[in-house]
């Protein structure tokens, strides 16, 4: 039987449906307050386990007879009244799912973690062997992300056979999963959006994340990172692509470092009156103004992995919108 952390969000819910579809065992563990309607399809032939990966002893049970475990679970966020969730879920629950899949002796863990723990700069490309180092682009999530994957690190030198992907922005179709995607095609299709920036960052439909874990888990390779991007793109060329889908007019103004220091300020006052989520942050807006690259061969020579035409993914989500 193989176990997935993490069922209730957006990736973590795309590998539970695949897995289920390849025919294998699974079971998930659930938080009091996780909300699952998007596996509720399937949930008929889940092992549904309440448990929470900074409950120890919740784990050790949970744990019983598995075999396998896909780690997706984490907490992302880019202002600081994020910080200490993500610091303890992030880092001492994967901690915590590391020590007890070794005294499990669970066979294999795959960590999903981030582009983001790579580190790396602007204009150059960032592949497996990039060298981390904190900068002026490093955010809290991504070191969090990168203090996971040392816990990895630590449980293979203790004997865990792992192994580590580090996806890239992940789009794709999902219900309230993943409702800042939504949002962002939502505020184009309105028209909401005017502004674009010029970054450039990876992109991967989570269709191909799944599958990519699962044939990494299915495998003889450990030890080993791959980051899963399909392809580098523009937000200014990602943005004409959901305006092309949804049929409306692409945002015409690039945002600059001025007028988006503007924009940071007035989303952190209206999520002081409204109580949301930061959708832009100092953090993200850092990020987003530069051009990163990454590189994907390492995964498609491993695997000979082919990946989902971009524009593809573009128009399912937009389909789905739109039904």
């Amino acid at each position: 039987m193989v176990l997935v952390t993490g069922a209730s969000g957006f990736l973590g819910g795309e590998l539970v449906k695949q897995l289920v579809a390849n025919g294998e065992s699974v079971r998930i563990i659930v938080r009091k307050s996780s909300q699952i309607s998007h596996l509720n399809s399937i949930i008929h032939q889940l092992d549904v386990v309440e448990a929470d990966i900074l409950d120890v002893p919740s784990l050790e049970l949970a744990f019983d007879g598995i075999e396998k475990i896909y780690h997706s679970a984490a907490v992302i966020g880019y202002d600081d009244s994020y910080y200490d969730v993500m610091y303890k879920t992030n880092v001492e629950g994967t901690a915590n799912v590391v020590n007890v899949a070794l005294t499990k002796n669970v066979k294999k863990m795959l960590h999903i973690s981030s582009i983001a723990a790579i580190g790396g700069k602007p204009n150059e490309v960032i592949d497996e062997n990039t060298k981390w180092e904190k900068n002026e682009w490093t955010t809290h999530y991504g070191i969090t992300k990168m203090l996971a994957e040392r816990e990895i690190y630590r449980g293979i030198a203790e004997g865990l056979d792992a192994v580590i992907v580090n996806p890239g922005i992940i789009i794709g179709v999902g219900n309230d999963e993943h409702k800042s995607l939504i949002q962002l095609f939502k505020r184009i299709a309105s028209k909401k959006m005017p502004f674009y920036t010029n970054g450039t960052n990876g992109f991967i439909d989570v269709e191909d994340v799944a599958k990519a874990s699962i044939l990494l888990m299915n495998s003889d390779v450990s030890s080993e990172r791959f980051i899963l991007i399909n392809q580098n793109i523009s937000f200014k060329n990602y943005f004409e692509k959901i305006a092309n889908a949804t049929h409306v007019e692409p945002p015409k103004r690039a945002l600059n470092k001025t007028t988006g220091k503007l924009f940071v300020t007035i989303d952190w006052l209206l999520s002081k009156f409204t109580k949301k989520k930061r959708g832009l942050t100092k953090e993200n807006l850092k990020v987003s103004l530069e051009k990163f690259s990454y590189s994907n061969e390492k995964i498609k020579q491993q695997l000979n992995f082919s990946f989902i035409d971009f524009d593809e993914t573009i128009r399912k989500i937009a389909a789905t919108l739109k039904e």
